[in-house]
């Protein structure tokens, strides 16, 4: 698989998740902002606001500080967002970092089955 089209398997993960995060009950008008690292790393934002949400690389959205930070190597972050790696593991091995509203966190991950309980 080429660099791009890796990128481009990240991104519609990101996508996904956007689309999902537009239907959550638990959604607020706020971003989640996502910095990756690696090979398919960039930094890319989730927006949502009255209009709906969207995804966009970091500078290209709102200015605001995000509600939710998540760091961590691309591949995990696009693993765990599509269910092939426990996401409670892979924050409590170190392999993705979090910042900001975590309540808020938990229960929009627990919403979207990416945790099976809240935190």
């Amino acid at each position: 698989m080429s660099a791009s089209s890796e990128e481009r398997r990240v991104e519609a993960t990101l996508m996904g998740l956007a689309s999902r995060l537009e239907k959550a009950a638990s959604v607020v008008p706020g971003a989640i902002v996502f910095r990756l690292t690696g090979p398919q790393g960039g930094d890319f934002r989730i927006e949502h606001d009255q209009r709906g949400t969207r995804l966009a690389a970091v500078d290209q959205l709102g200015a605001e500080a995000p509600l939710i930070e998540v760091m961590g190597d691309a591949e995990t972050v696009r693993a765990i967002l599509a269910g092939e790696r426990d996401a409670r593991t892979q924050f409590l091995e170190g392999g993705l970092r979090v910042r900001g509203d975590l309540r808020y966190l938990s229960n929009l991950a627990t919403e979207l089955g990416l945790l099976e309980a809240p935190l």
